[in-house]
This record gives structure tokens, sequence and C-alpha cells, in this order.
């Protein structure tokens, strides 16, 4: 369960006795002399609660390492012209743990990203609200989230990040950017030119060269979530707020490819994680027959899933590069489930 989960990985605050004497171990006992400890009980106690104390503290450390407690003292720009729909989804969840986010978007289409990310009423409004994610493509509104950016998202998972359009993010940030996460493909360490997609690959494989050397050589922590191929995405309405809105099924016309988004985001938000890139995609015409199916599969990732896992990069402490393949489940993993998934990689 959800709780068993976080259990693992930090006690909550209604485990810690609110009685600071208690804590101490020197509660006194009731007797004929109410002014006296009993030493026994008092020294029991102590080491009890000093042992409990220090496991307490040791599970809010491994917290801190692969999910950070004050997300709110960061701020993400999200880049990812490619793939828009995973973009906006990275910077909704992004948003969610109360990061301060931008997405960078073509000109004009502020308001269809708000559909996509909040529904058709949100767009309406025509104003983001405080806590929710903000498209942007005002040039002044991409300097102002730069300059204050502490992270940059990049997403490639379809194509390769522009090599010039890294260099001038990263040159238009501002001091405090300390982190690039990039959404890559599972298999590219291993690309090879090829005619079924292996140009591609070994395009984002020079890509992701690119970016790590850049980080190294600015002293920027640089980690890379790789996924496989992309199903489901939302509907992020009606009080589930992982996914997508509504708007996003309703843009899909192809009645298979409907039917397989709505079934994986049903049945196959579990989620399996491997550290670094040991799969290999399947070829073009195996990936074509798996194309109608919503069963688990190591090399297909629900984009909620993509999302989230580039969210608890964005949040971990220390540089990650793992990936994310399906499995069963009718609920994305949280935060901090996504922490214990981490720790344990």
């Amino acid at each position: 369960s959800k709780r068993a989960a976080r259990s693992k990985i930090f006690l909550a605050k209604s485990d810690i006795p609110p009685n600071f004497s208690f804590w101490l171990g020197l509660d006194a006992i009731p007797g004929k002399d109410k002014g006296k400890l009993n030493t026994h009980h008092a020294m029991t106690s102590l080491w009890y609660n000093v042992l409990t104390f220090l496991i307490c503290f040791a599970c809010c450390q491994l917290r801190l390492v692969y999910g950070l407690a004050t997300p709110s003292a960061f701020c993400t720009v999200v880049y990812g012209p490619e793939s828009s729909e995973l973009a906006l989804l990275t910077a909704k969840l992004a948003a969610r743990e109360s990061m301060e986010t931008f997405c960078i978007c073509s000109n004009g289409s502020e308001n269809t990203c708000r559909k996509l990310m909040y529904g058709i009423e949100y767009a309406e409004t025509g104003i983001d609200v405080p806590g929710k994610a903000k498209a942007i493509s005002d040039p002044e509104a991409m300097s102002s989230a730069l300059e204050k950016a502490t992270a940059l998202t990049l997403i490639g998972e379809r194509q390769p990040v522009d090599k010039e359009a890294v260099m001038t993010l990263i040159r238009n940030s501002g001091p405090n950017l300390s982190k690039i996460v990039l959404i890559s493909k599972i298999g590219v360490t291993n690309a090879n030119s090829g005619f079924l997609g292996g140009n591609t690959m070994m395009k984002m494989l020079e890509s992701e060269r690119y970016i790590r050397s850049i980080a190294e050589s600015k002293n920027i922590q640089f980690s890379i979530v790789r996924v496989g191929n992309l199903k489901g995405g939302g509907p992020g309405d009606s009080g589930n707020d992982f996914g997508l809105s509504k708007s996003y099924y309703n843009a899909i016309f192809d009645l298979v490819e409907a039917q397989v988004t709505m079934s994986h985001d049903r049945f196959s938000l579990g989620v399996e994680c491997i550290q670094g890139d040991p799969l290999k995609l399947p070829n073009a015409f195996v990936a074509l027959q798996t194309k109608s199916s919503f069963d688990p599969c190591p090399t297909d990732t629900n984009r909620i899933n993509a999302a989230a896992g580039c969210v608890a990069a964005l949040l971990a402490k220390e540089p990650l590069e793992f990936s994310v393949g399906t499995g069963k489940g009718e609920e994305p993993p949280s935060m901090d489930e996504w922490s214990n998934i981490l720790c344990n990689l």
C-alpha cells in the first residue's frame, strides 16, 4: 500500500511524540514520590528514543538524496519542441510538486497548452494561476524564467535536442542553474547506424554527449531519464491531476490509438525501473505489432510515469541515469514511492 511504501522512506510527523519530556526519556512515574523519576525507566526510554531518532534521521537523509524536502526552492524551465505532450505533462507534474515551472512553447500556443494541462475551463480564463505550470513563448518571459531557473528539463525522446538551443538556454540562464535533466530514449547508449531508426538514435547519443560535456564544463549536475515507446498520458481531470486533461484524449482521432491510450492510463500505471541503459528497444516491425497493446512491457512507458520520473530526477540530490518501463497498476507512484524506487536501483 502507499502508506507502507511511504514508511520505508521516513517516519510520519505523527510518529514523533509531541511531549518532549517523553522524547528525552524524562517522564515522571506515578508513585508515592512524584518528584522523582524512575531511573531505570528513564534510561531505557532515553536509549529507545535516541535509537528511534537516529533511524528517523537516517530515513530522512535517504529521502533528501532521492526526493528533496524543499521543492518550493526550485524553478525549472522545460524545453521539448518535438515532444509537446510530454513537455507539458512534465511541467504540470513539476508544478504539482510545488516547483515554479515554465514550459517553452510555440508562439501563440499558450492557451492550447493551458487547455491540455488543466482543461477547457482553466484555459478560458487566459490566466496562469500561481502554483500551476506556465506556458511561455515571449522572449521577455523566457529570459525572465531562465534568469531564475535552478534546473533545465530537456525532452529528447523523439528527436535529439538541438545543440544550439541547449547552448542558448544555458547561456541565458542565471547563476542559480545547478541541474539539467534530459528525457531520452531507451537503447541510445548502444546505438549504431542503420536504416530502421539507427541514424536518429546515433544523433541522440551525440546530443547526450554534448549536453553532458557542457554540464560538466559548467559544474552542472546532469541526469538522464530513459523512456521506451510512449503510451497514455491523461486524463488529469475530475480530481486526478497526474495526467493531461481530457482535451488530450479528444485530440486523438485514431480509434485504436485512443483505446490503447485510455486503457494504458487505467491498467498500466505501474513502473519497472532499471539503473542505466541496459535495454534495447524492439525494432520498428515488432514495435508496430505491439502498438495496439496496453499490456505492461519493459520497453513501453506511460507518459505520466516518464514525466514523474523526470520530476523525481529533478528532486534528487545526486545525478541519476535510469530507464522507466511499464508495470501493472491502476495508479502511478507518488513522489515518496519514487524515492523508494530510486533508492533500490
